[in-house]
């Protein structure tokens, strides 16, 4: 198919994919439910703060353990099988814990076994999936593919966030939980009528030598293909540089456009607003500009938020321009890293070699999601000796530097730029094949 004349109806001709990205759809409203939910029950339950940021801190801890060593186990295995249990499990623990709230059993250290329950679930859902998805997308429609799952799913969310409130009001906690059990149980259901077109496996009992190859071949692997390691820095490099922004909001509405709650409400929506936006256009944006322009366009956009923020100060003169540049930044912030998130996504499902995608994805995951957290350490302590001002403008000053220092392998992010010649040892390794590389994350 002609690239030039693809668009979002022609995803649809990808069956199995629809299939699959319905099924993801059905667990994104679940996904928004629970979490208004869960974060009523944990503060009902303890009236704790502290427990809130346990609990927040215990769900990302198997991401960052436990998918790694997932990534290895997933591969050579039925990966469509692993959806689906993981799926069942999930709505076993969810079922479980609104029947125990409904009767007034649920305990605390209980919410902590279930959000390590399902977190560790989802760690060996996530590279399942990733591996399963080049094989019902063809390649010629990531961009399209990607982009159209993406749209939706902020769709959903936001029909399920703001569901969510009227549907606890109606049926209660328990009853928007048994929703969510729901949705994994259709999810589960969808998935079985889905042709992973998968080889048949040959790995069976688990072999603790052959699990061990498989996850130091794995992470050789990450570490020796250029590209992936500039996909590496560069998921970082987007998940460190926005903690500030998310960690710090309310002193931001507060110390800088000098605001209250209503200023908070405007930034999440033109934020939401611009990633949805994002999304829809990124396929055409990146046949247009190409990858590089969008990774300098992220760096910069990003930059220019933080500086615009403190910079524009004197502008603040009443709430309807502050709401004005606000609302302005946030849009064009929010799809520039749209498009950048789906960018990476694409990269990563055409350069990383398919015998490795669960294993790579994985170890993606991890970096990715351990780097927000040691970010909010290092914010949490700077914040309490220097002003959001600062910060912010040392921010934007650092994404720059770091946009820059970056560029100069950029090019890893060309399409033109055939995987088999990426390689960071500079060694004459060529069994990499460019026809191969038609991997998903």
């Amino acid at each position: 198919m002609d690239n030039k004349k693809i668009g979002y109806k022609d995803v649809f001709t990808q069956t199995e994919y629809v299939k699959m990205m319905f099924a993801a759809l059905i667990n994104r409203f679940g996904d928004s439910i629970d979490a208004i939910a869960s974060t009523w029950i944990v503060y009902q339950l303890t009236s704790s703060a502290a427990w809130s940021a346990l609990i927040f801190g215990i769900n990302n801890l198997p991401t960052v353990v436990v998918t790694p060593l997932a990534g290895a186990w997933v591969e050579g295995r039925n990966k469509k099988r692993i959806m689906i249990v993981t799926d069942l499990i999930r709505a076993v623990v969810v079922a479980t814990v609104a029947s125990l709230f409904l009767l007034n059993l649920l305990q605390p250290w209980m919410l902590l076994i279930s959000t390590i329950t399902i977190s560790t679930a989802e760690a060996f859902r996530g590279p399942a999936n990733t591996a399963i998805t080049p094989n019902i997308l063809d390649e010629e429609m990531y961009e399209f593919g990607m982009s159209l799952k993406d749209s939706l799913s902020q769709i959903v969310q936001l029909i399920g966030l703001g569901c969510a409130a009227g549907i606890i009001a109606l049926i209660g906690i328990s009853g928007a939980l048994y929703i969510d059990m729901a949705t994994f149980i259709m999810s589960a259901a969808i998935i079985i009528f889905v042709n992973t077109k998968e080889a048949v496996t040959e790995k069976v009992a688990f072999n603790a030598k052959n699990y061990v190859i498989d996850l130091v071949e794995g992470v050789k692997y990450v570490s020796k293909e250029a590209v992936i390691v500039f996909f590496l820095w560069f998921s970082v490099f987007i998940n460190a540089v926005l903690v500030p922004l998310n960690g710090l909001q309310a002193p931001m509405v507060e110390e800088i456009l000098h605001s209250g709650i209503e200023a908070l409400s405007v930034f999440s929506i033109a934020f939401t607003v611009g990633m949805l936006l994002g999304a829809v256009v990124f396929p055409y944006v990146s046949r247009i500009l190409g990858n590089v322009a969008i990774f300098w366009g992220m760096g910069i956009m990003i930059s220019g938020y933080y500086i615009l923020l403190v910079v524009l100060q004197p502008l603040y003169v009443n709430q309807w321009v502050t709401y004005s540049i606000l609302s302005v930044l946030s849009v064009l912030t929010g799809m520039i890293i749209a498009i950048a998130n789906s960018m990476t996504s694409v990269v990563f499902m055409k350069k990383v070699k398919k015998e490795y995608i669960a294993r790579a994805a994985a170890i993606a995951t991890s970096v990715c999601v351990a780097a927000m957290p040691i970010t909010s350490f290092l914010v949490s302590a700077v914040v309490t000796v220097v002003s959001v001002k600062t910060i912010f403008i040392v921010s934007g000053v650092l994404a720059f530097l770091v946009t820059a220092l970056m560029s100069r392998k950029a090019y890893l992010l060309s399409d033109d730029e055939p995987a088999s010649a990426i390689s960071c040892e500079e060694s004459v390794e060529t069994d990499v094949e460019v026809n191969s590389i038609e991997e998903a994350i």
